[in-house]
Order: structure tokens, then C-alpha cells, then sequence
């Protein structure tokens, strides 16, 4: 999911605990957003670049890096001490709340996603749409998407090639399939 779809729901979610939570629910703002302060850290280290449109770009890429390394504070165990941590100081528990919901999108994403790739992999069978390769390995792109929050319509899937994949999202407009 992306950073400004969790910046929206973590914000929605602040504004709905305010009346009870008065100002310490900014902590679920900053614990759903800084969270992903990881993913950035790890590119920092690994490309040597500080330059955060270069590592937008980087992660938006086909096929980004999604291992342990790129998640660190995504962890069980991190989000296990966040909430031990606010045992001792209460004004951490928003921040422990405002990571675990980022961590339940995100899982509750990857989850939709994978069944709506799995069903427009299905439809085009296996095949890319834009060069009409059959070799494998194929994936999904998502070719439209809302200004916030996913879209989850098979639809807005279309199966690529690895190559086409990768001149999708190097195009800026891209041919009709892709946008």
C-alpha cells in the first residue's frame, strides 16, 4: 500500500479517536507513516543515495525489493517492543497503535492483491497482453489507479511479461494498455 494511502487512514483513524484521545492521537499518524522509514533507510545504505524522489521512483518500480531487510520496522518483534515500550510511557501506545494498523493494511493489501492478480493472470491466461508472450515468469500491472486508496477491480490488472513489465513502469505515458 502506498504511503499516502496510509497517511489518509491513519489521519481518518487520528480524527476519530481525537474526542477521546485529544492530542496523543497524532502517535497513530506518526507510528502508521514512520514506520515505512525503513524502506528508505535500506536505500539510503544500499544505493548511497539520500535523494527521496530517487527512492520513490526505486520502489515503484516492477518488481522492488520486498525482503527482511526493507521492512525491519515492519517486524513482530519491533512492533512487539513499541508496545512493551508504552507499558513505560503511555504517549507510545498511539505510535505502537498507528504501526500495527499500518502492518494489518498492509497485510490486509498483499491479501487482495494476490487474489485479484491470481484472477486477471487467470483471465488473460498467462499471457502478456502487450507482446503476447507466453514466457514465464509473467505478473501483473496495475495500469489504473484511484488518486487514494487501492482499487482492487481485476480490471485495472493487465499481464505483462517481465520486459513489458519493466518498460510499463519506465514509461512515463506508456502505451494505451499500460495507462
Amino acid at each position: 500500500m502506498r504511503v499516502r494511502d496510509h497517511l489518509v487512514l491513519s489521519a481518518v483513524g487520528a480524527a476519530l479517536l481525537s474526542p477521546w484521545a485529544g492530542e496523543s492521537a497524532l502517535g497513530l499518524v506518526a507510528g502508521g507513516v514512520l514506520i515505512d522509514a525503513d524502506h528508505y533507510v535500506w536505500f539510503c545504505l544500499r544505493q548511497r543515495s539520500l535523494n527521496p524522489i530517487t527512492a520513490v521512483r526505486f520502489f515503484n518500480e516492477a518488481s522492488p525489493p520486498q525482503h527482511a531487510e526493507t521492512r525491519a520496522l515492519h517486524s513482530p518483534v519491533v512492533l512487539l517492543g513499541v508496545l512493551l515500550a508504552s507499558i513505560h510511557r503511555r504517549s507510545v501506545l498511539p505510535v505502537a497503535l498507528g504501526m500495527s494498523l499500518h502492518v494489518a493494511l498492509d497485510l490486509h493489501h498483499r491479501a487482495r492483491m494476490d487474489r485479484a492478480r491470481a484472477m486477471a493472470l487467470a483471465r488473460d491466461r498467462f499471457t502478456c497482453r502487450a507482446c503476447g508472450s507466453r514466457a514465464l515468469p509473467v505478473d501483473t500491472h496495475l495500469r489504473r489507479q484511484p488518486l487514494l486508496l487501492p482499487s482492487y477491480a481485476t480490471q485495472n490488472l493487465i499481464t505483462l511479461c517481465r520486459s513489458c513489465h519493466e518498460a510499463a513502469h519506465l514509461s512515463a505515458r506508456g502505451p494505451g494498455l499500460w495507462t
